[in-house]
């Protein structure tokens, strides 16, 4: 898990400084909202991928499953001490925090959509032709939120000044605004501790407004439009869901306004996502190497093997397995199936866990066979040395260590 949040978060940043030295400046607003949701979108769905960039004859892999080898009584951990340190590692205190913050992401997420939708249905709601109308009485500010403008009807506008403002945060609606600040609220759950995550959020909500404020120059001036923005006396809301009329910072408005349209050719920039993401997949993605099914008895094919047989790295695995002892306490028994590759020079790597038990006793799974002092000889297809998938049950049995226990009495 914290491989993939750490790739997440590199992912993340280099999406970003392409977008902040390439992209921000230039006046294509709908082409950077593109980017920034597409980007993110890849920074934590890339390292979940699975691809084979480079497939050749040596990447075959074999998948097999060993016999199932059993922990009882006699492999069980010295001290309750050592169970202690093992389970309050500083990987597991970090994953705590990192569930506990997630959790109260989550919770003030669902509390802003709550309040939001409890203020919909205490409302008078009157419907339009492609929104819905709900006047504030001046108890809230004139914002937006999916197919809800919340307009504060105690103001004193002109009718001029009033078009304008309802085309901007219609503007929000029709292009779905809010869909894409829910999303980014969810990507901050997955990746709250990455600072960068927050600069996304910003500068999504950042081109929200500047598209909206194109739509009403296509009908004003400039100078007028930003005159509004001035003097506009909407105060602000802690809704960060919505699109509230003064909720981005009105210079950076005023700035995109005024500057001239970027080239055309500029908007070609958005392609420099192709060679980053192809180095994303390269670098992060898990490798997806080709399963080929033999038999046994073919010739062609050596299984991977061990130096002095399987026998003898079982006998050693057995001496090395332990049985934590609180998992042992609560009763948690059952089967860890541990899958690492022998790669063609004969060394172990991409050790997971296909299914487990606990934390503690897959840890110790994999732990035991990675310290089993071992020689392995990697498979070979035709001639040539080929990957190999191996899959170790580890079965963890309480009745198993209280008969053992039984029977050393």
């Amino acid at each position: 898990m914290f491989n993939y949040l750490i790739e997440s978060s590199v992912c993340l940043i280099l999406f970003y400084l392409v977008y902040f030295f390439f992209l921000r400046n230039d006046t294509f607003f709908q082409r950077n909202r593109f980017y920034l949701l597409l980007s993110s979108f890849l920074a934590i769905t890339i390292p979940l991928l699975e691809f084979n960039l480079t497939p050749t004859t040596s990447d075959k892999t074999i998948a097999v499953t060993l016999e199932t080898i059993s922990v009882g009584a006699t492999n069980v951990e010295q001290t309750l001490e050592t169970t202690v340190t093992n389970t309050w590692s500083m990987g597991t205190v970090l994953l705590i925090v990192y569930i506990v913050m997630a959790l109260l992401m989550i919770a003030r997420f669902a509390w802003r959509m709550m309040r939001l939708i409890r203020i919909i249905r205490n409302s008078d709601v009157q419907t339009r032709l492609d929104y819905k109308l709900i006047n504030t009485q001046g108890n809230l500010p004139t914002f937006s939120f999916m197919r809800y403008l919340f307009w504060d009807n105690t103001k004193e506008l002109t009718p001029n000044e009033r078009t304008k403002i309802i085309n901007h945060e219609l503007t929000h609606i029709r292009d779905f605004h809010s869909w894409d600040v829910m999303y980014m609220e969810v990507i901050k759950i997955i990746l709250w501790f990455n600072p960068i995550i927050y600069l996304y959020d910003r500068s999504l909500k950042y081109h929200h407004e500047f598209i909206a404020d194109a739509a009403v120059l296509k009908e004003t001036s400039a100078k007028d439009y930003g005159k509004l923005l001035v003097q506009s006396l909407f105060k602000q809301m802690n809704l960060q869901l919505t699109h509230n009329f003064n909720q981005i910072e009105i210079k950076k408005r005023l700035a995109m306004m005024e500057k001239l349209r970027s080239p055309g050719y500029k908007f070609l920039k958005i392609f420099l996502l192709l060679p980053l993401m192809a180095m994303m997949l390269f670098a992060f993605s898990n490798s997806s190497p080709k399963v080929v099914s033999v038999k046994q008895s073919d010739s062609s094919y050596r299984f991977a093997g061990i130096e002095g047989g399987l026998g003898l790295f079982y006998k050693k695995l057995s001496k090395e397995l332990r049985y934590p002892i609180e998992s042992q306490r609560k009763g948690i028994e059952g089967r860890v199936f541990v899958n690492f590759k022998i790669k063609a020079d004969g060394s172990l790597t991409q050790f997971k866990i296909l299914k487990g038990l606990d934390e503690a006793c897959d840890k110790e799974a994999i732990r035991a066979i990675k310290a089993v002092n071992v020689n392995w000889l990697p498979a070979k297809m035709e001639g040539t040395h080929i990957g190999q998938k191996l899959t170790i049950p580890v079965l963890f049995s309480v009745n198993k260590a209280k008969k053992q226990a039984q029977a050393k009495k």
